[in-house]
């Protein structure tokens, strides 16, 4: 059999793996705080002195550009204009995320969408009143008294954090580190995802036709491996 089907079916895998992300990036086009999945692929000759070249996917990273700060009026909702994550303490430990859709349980504790614990510079964030403020540097105040600071960090390696739910969890090597000066947070903002539907949907509907042209080639090399058998055995 001509290695060449193996070429083709290794393109038609990766233009599969390519939608699930793509699918992925469009079901959370409407997510606050979402960041787009990009895949990055490579080329591979697993022999070397083979005349074939594979495609592989190597991984998938996440793309941390800025989404649209989205105005809500909302006291409890804040979007991070910069660099860095809301610190939230979840069973698994400290997660983090874009999302500042915030709530307030019945403790007081600020709480995450999630319904996950807050984090401050002091620990977990709990209000004494529904009248809250929150300054560009995070700052919180609850009647016009101070409560804490919004623990805002960005870590090394954003772009292979690991999405875990609604929150990012960080890879064992990661390590927490200040945002940049230039980070500020907005209250009564959202940030919306990062996924562009338009552009997204373009690209899934060139990876449906890669995926086809891919299928299709198979089909062909294994009609052609098909007819040389039956013409060797007929002149046999």
């Amino acid at each position: 059999m001509d290695r060449a089907i193996f070429v083709a079916l290794s393109g038609a895998v990766l233009q599969e793996k390519r939608m699930d992300v793509l699918t992925d990036n469009l079901a959370n086009v409407n997510t606050a705080g979402f960041k787009k999945q990009k895949p990055l692929f490579e080329d591979a000759m697993p022999y070397p002195w083979g005349p074939r070249t594979f495609a592989q996917m190597e991984k998938v990273v996440t793309d941390m550009s800025q989404g649209v700060a989205e105005k809500t009026d909302r006291k409890l909702d804040a979007a991070i204009k910069g660099d860095g994550f809301f610190t939230v303490s979840t069973p698994n430990g400290n997660r983090y995320t874009r999302d500042g859709s915030f709530t307030v349980g019945p403790d007081g504790t600020l709480r995450s969408r999630e319904g996950d614990p807050v984090l401050g510079e002091k620990g977990v964030i709990k209000l004494t009143s529904p009248d809250v403020s929150i300054d560009a540097l995070g700052n919180i105040k609850s009647s016009g008294a101070p409560v804490d600071r919004l623990r805002l960090v960005n870590l090394n390696g954003a772009a292979d954090l690991i999405r875990e739910g609604g929150y990012f969890a960080p890879p064992v090597e990661a390590q927490e580190v200040p945002v940049g000066k230039e980070t500020v947070v907005e209250q009564g903002y959202i940030e919306v995802s990062n996924v562009n539907a338009v552009r997204a949907m373009t690209t899934m509907i060139e990876a449906m036709r890669s995926y086809e042209t891919h299928t299709k080639m198979i089909q062909t090399l294994d009609d052609m491996t098909k007819k040389a058998i039956e013409e060797v055995g007929g002149n046999g």
